[in-house]
């Protein structure tokens, strides 16, 4: 990706002695729960998702560090899974953005990554709009697992799964990234499940890079086809997609985050990343008859 060596170059220009990117002062009212989590978008995690999004060198030394300095910070051996303490236990789509950069940096999970998945597996919730199973002992959390589960946990999840190689996944990992990958289709990619048409979330419709805590329906759709699915579900996704292409044969870049460590592109302005992957969804899906 030509125009983002020189983004690499600033990001990792950035890095601290320690390996890590911006982290919380001691005296910080989040510190130290939220250490390598906030500030947003340019602290570890987040700058360790935009440099696999940007598909860089999984084989950087320089990553092999601070992965695993914010896998120890946030596992909770307690229960097996990443955590921000009470904050939302247990919290989905930090737990996907985790099984993500691990599965995308190193070539088989790390043992806290594969409890997380089993946790995940045995726990996560697939409502939509009342509760369909029992309730399990985590149903306090409504923000992620109210009457409507959070379709962005739900994403996350699928995101860090398909980054597993399917050589490497066990039968959990299997088990919840079908899971996922039904209620993505039950909600045609991106939109209500009661409302033909309505978009289920805010900005969804949105072309978005890199997307880190929220996602956008391009990605949902590289995923699917990550995963070589093929359903009438994605059909308006499609089309919407295609919609949005310009006359000169690009896509634009229609919601930046501006609060990273490096920049990744003017909104408006065509974005060879959300390019690269639109023309990937479209050339699998037109091979697959869609």
């Amino acid at each position: 990706m030509s125009q983002y060596k020189k983004v690499i170059e600033t990001i990792f220009a950035s890095q601290g002695p320690n390996g890590c990117w911006k982290m919380l002062e001691e005296s910080n009212r989040n510190y130290p729960v939220c250490l390598h989590y906030s500030p947003t978008f340019k602290s570890t995690l987040w700058t360790l998702i935009l440099l696999a999004d940007l598909e860089h060198d999984s084989d950087d030394w320089r990553i092999k560090q601070p992965l695993n300095t914010i896998q120890e910070h946030f596992y909770d051996p307690n229960y097996g899974i990443y955590s921000l303490g009470k904050d939302h236990f247990p919290i989905p789509c930090l737990n996907g953005n985790l099984i993500y950069v691990d599965a995308y940096f190193n070539r088989s999970l790390s043992k806290k990554s594969v409890s997380t998945v089993n946790f995940f597996s045995e726990f996560q919730r697939f409502d939509d709009g009342a509760y369909l199973e029992p309730r399990n002992p985590f149903c306090s959390n409504t923000s992620c697992f109210g009457k409507h589960t959070c379709y962005w946990g739900v994403v996350k999840l699928l995101k860090g799964l398909s980054f597993i190689p399917k050589e490497k996944r066990n039968e959990a990992a299997q088990k919840l990234l079908n899971r996922c990958i039904e209620f993505v289709l039950l909600h045609h990619v991106c939109f209500s499940s009661r409302h033909d048409g309505r978009f289920l979330s805010r900005d969804i419709d949105k072309f978005g890079f890199p997307c880190m805590y929220r996602s956008n329906f391009l990605e949902i759709l590289w995923l699917l086809k990550r995963e070589n699915i093929r359903s009438e579900n994605i059909l308006s996704a499609l089309q919407l997609l295609k919609s949005k292409q310009q006359p000169e044969g690009n896509w634009n870049l229609e919601k930046k985050i501006s609060n990273m460590v490096a920049s990744v592109g003017a909104e408006n302005k065509p974005n060879e990343y959300i390019t690269k992957r639109a023309v990937e969804v479209l050339e699998f899906y037109q091979k697959m008859g869609l």
